[in-house]
């Protein structure tokens, strides 16, 4: 039973920081920028009806962190006239943008950043609140009668990244063996003389196709699957991140561009495809006979008027992620003393910041687990809010942090939605979310990656059994959990 009539509204704004700014999440990349490839977007869509307002935001920014998030959610929601929860803030997690997540990842909060900097850095981040808050609130008012529909595709882009070594560790790389996620799932959303407004979409893949050396602002390949969409539908183009925690494209830390427009066309074009199979309008497929020079059998569409949709519902849930119990007092102590050690013999040895700065992080993380084992603690977990928003057949499903692909395809499991799609990096970032064979390998995820989100251990074995559940949960209160032989 619908709640009136659809609405919905998109608008968009430019966040591009002034050139200078340091960019986030590559720990030996301390330069500023020096450039700018594409502009960094944010766009908004708000979607109501007369009992619910939700606003789904894709903005090109590495992230924010927990408290900034919720600053963001709840000052978007002030303005458009609904709660925080729903909210789904989302971001592409470029690399290539401002230090966004404050304290971590290597920004300007971190080791080695420049007072003056995070000043102004500061000044940037305050501003980008009243502007998301705008946005979204430009894009309620933009709202006009609405429906939607959805369809899916696949693109063969993604590669799992966990690469298993002959020792048996697991690097940064290529495993052409692991879990992927090749989907692509599009909202298409039309006015109701089937028009377009705007293509909810996105993929798994970790939008790094530019790498190391890469020191202009970019939205990198999510970029380019925008332009491409735009371009040939004519409709705001959002893109949210998927469970990209352990994906990476075939392309990946590169220093050519045409890579990234490779990377991004094959999923915009996808994309593009996709949107013209979906026909928003209700209407039945009518066969007239019929005489030229031959026989013909005439086939239309004979549209209808009906409601707009039947049901607009977003839920939340709270999930607590234990970590790993923490060392003796006499094991961190002695973590920290070698870290110690190392950034001394680094100084001494008149090494570049490059290679000293992240040595630092090691230092400061390993004195943070000394501190908790001194305090009394033993074991910590991190708590976090997943979010689901359905619209008919239709549900998105977002969570905070870097989810491995594995808890999206579990989580898409569980749904019996015709569509689902899934957004990892929304509503904040906090750390990876990794498979129980990363964390008994160990690899990145569970070992720089608890230094560079200062957290004080890697996540529990259980972890994408915790989290695939809770979605579990919030699909049944969704109405959209699948039966077990399903």
């Amino acid at each position: 039973m619908n709640a009136g009539t659809l609405t919905a509204g998109v608008a968009r704004i430019d966040v591009t920081p002034p050139v200078g700014f340091r960019m986030q999440g590559m720990m030996r990349r301390i330069g500023g920028s020096i450039g700018v490839e594409s502009p960094l977007l944010a766009t908004a869509l708000v979607l109501a009806d007369d009992q619910t307002k939700v606003a789904i935001l894709d903005c090109d920014l590495f992230g924010f962190d927990m408290a900034l998030d919720r600053e963001m959610r709840e000052t978007i929601a002030e303005r458009v006239g609904t709660t925080a929860g729903h909210v789904l803030l989302g971001y592409t997690h470029t690399h290539h943008a401002p230090c966004t997540v404050r304290g971590t990842n290597g920004g300007v909060h971190d080791i080695g950043g420049d007072p003056d900097e995070r000043k102004v850095l500061e000044a940037y981040i305050a501003n980008l609140v009243v502007e998301l808050a705008g946005l979204a609130a430009l894009a309620d008012a933009d709202r006009t009668p609405a429906r939607a529909a959805a369809g899916r595709g696949t693109a063969d882009v993604a590669i799992n990244r966990e690469e298993r070594t002959p020792d048996g560790h697991i690097v940064v790389g290529r495993n052409p063996d692991g879990a992927v996620d090749h989907s692509v799932e599009v909202l298409r959303v039309d006015d109701l003389e089937g028009h377009p407004i705007t293509v909810l979409t996105g993929y798994a893949a970790h939008p790094v196709v530019m790498g190391l050396d890469t020191f202009v602002l970019s939205p990198d390949f999510p970029g380019v699957v925008r332009k491409v969409v735009e371009r040939v539908t004519g409709a705001t183009c959002l893109y949210l991140t998927g469970a990209a925690g352990d994906q990476a494209t075939l392309s990946f830390l590169q220093s050519d561009w045409g890579e990234n427009e490779r990377m991004g066309g094959i999923v915009g074009a996808e994309v593009a495809k996709v949107f013209y199979t979906i026909e928003t309008r209700p209407h039945e497929v009518v066969r007239e006979a019929g005489k030229s020079l031959s026989n013909i059998a005439h086939y239309r569409k004979a549209f209808e008027d009906g409601p707009t949709h039947r049901l607009l519902q977003p839920a939340t849930r709270e999930v607590e992620v234990p970590l790993q119990p923490l060392p003796t007092l006499a094991e961190a102590e002695a973590r920290l003393a070698e870290a110690s050690t190392v950034v001394r013999e680094l100084q001494v040895a008149g090494k570049p910041a490059t290679e000293v700065y992240p040595q630092q992080l090691v230092e400061r993380w390993a004195a943070g687990v000394v501190d908790r084992v001194q305090s009394g603690v033993t074991q910590e977990s991190l708590t976090i809010e997943i979010i689901g928003i359905r619209l008919d057949d239709f549900v998105v499903l977002g969570m905070p942090g870097e989810p491995f692909v594995e808890i999206g395809l579990r989580a898409k499991r569980h749904s019996r939605a015709t569509h689902t799609m899934f957004a990892g990096y929304c509503n904040g970032v906090l750390a990876y979310w990794p498979s129980a064979e990363t964390v008994a390998l160990g690899g990145m995820a569970v070992e720089s990656s608890v230094i560079t989100y200062n957290i004080s251990a890697p996540p529990v074995v259980e972890t994408v059994d915790i989290i695939v559940g809770e979605f579990a949960e919030l699909l049944d209160e969704l109405g959209l959990l699948a039966d077990a032989d399903e």
